[in-house]
């Protein structure tokens, strides 16, 4: 883009096209890269991320830039994490003169987005992306385990994805990524996206989904300590079988089947239920019970 121009639209089918035969880029399917182009779903989402002047924003997949390039617009800063370096250049020929934007080369799944900060995090942060769908949910999880200062997410994922997330006891996508997420925040899906939204096409529709964090105070502290999360991870590691076995089987948990029984009991369930019975709130109480001792 030459200096002083205006930038390009980069919400288009058309654009897509001309960005990636000008860089020589063949989408790649393993690496999700399946481009968001339409510009009413770009207003959806920042709708939905309710954008200040003095957010910062993190985007994690920038892409070729199409949601990058509204982020700039109605938020104070933006940090844009592409792993693709031949997108990188993309971004850079087509948004790199935005003066409130950082471009970081990484791949988010190892990336640690505490070092964006020189000192403390500013406030508010949020996270909105149309994230990579092999890293969708636990990258979520990870993020809301390890960065307190991250409060809101507004975050596109493909639709199998967002039931992980979302959905509550009984479904066939209630997951351990279920409980670990709406433990710590509330969980609202915005709106359904088709797959001709993007280019090339994918497979599969996606979702749009906002996260808020809960209020620290209200967090339970087997959540904070970890306990939780391998009650959880153990239960689902082995979901057919009972949470009596699956629990006791799980080396890190020192529990025997009595102990869990005694916590199904005192939770109102089933003596013979499995993990995807259980709602988040039963899980904490299920961690409680396990912590306390109660039943051994």
């Amino acid at each position: 883009m030459e200096a002083g121009a205006a930038p390009r639209t980069l919400a288009s089918p058309a654009a897509a096209r001309t960005l990636l035969e000008a860089a020589g880029i063949r989408p790649s399917r393993s690496m999700g890269q399946n481009f968001l182009v339409d510009a009413n779903i770009l207003r959806i989402i920042s709708e939905a991320a309710g954008l200040e002047p003095y957010d910062t924003v993190i985007e994690v997949g920038a892409g070729l830039g199409a949601l990058t390039q509204v982020l700039i617009e109605e938020s104070g800063k933006v940090y844009a994490l592409e792993s693709d370096r031949r997108l990188m250049g993309v971004l850079e020929h087509e948004l790199g003169s935005a003066a409130n934007l950082v471009l970081v080369e990484a791949d988010a799944s190892r990336f640690d987005f505490a070092t964006l900060w020189d000192s403390e995090p500013p406030t508010p942060v949020k996270m909105v992306s149309n994230l990579p769908y092999q890293i969708a949910a636990t990258l979520v999880v990870d993020c809301l385990q390890r960065y307190p200062w991250l409060t809101e997410y507004t975050v596109m994922v493909q639709r199998e994805v967002a039931g992980r997330i979302a959905c509550g006891p009984g479904s066939r996508d209630y997951s351990g990524a279920s409980v670990k997420v709406q433990v710590r925040a509330e969980v609202g899906r915005v709106a359904s996206v088709s797959r001709n939204s993007f280019y090339p096409k994918p497979a599969v529709d996606s979702t749009i989904l906002h996260l808020v964090r809960r209020d620290r105070a209200s967090i339970p502290d087997v959540v904070g300590s970890g306990l939780l999360d391998r009650v959880v991870t153990a239960a689902f590691s082995q979901r057919r079988k009972k949470l009596t076995n699956s629990l006791a089987a799980s080396g890190g948990l020192n529990v025997d089947t009595s102990c869990v029984t005694g916590a199904l009991d005192s939770l109102g369930a089933a003596a013979g239920a499995r993990a995807e019975d259980l709602s988040p709130e039963q899980f904490v109480r299920l961690a409680e019970f396990i912590e306390r001792g109660a039943g051994r």
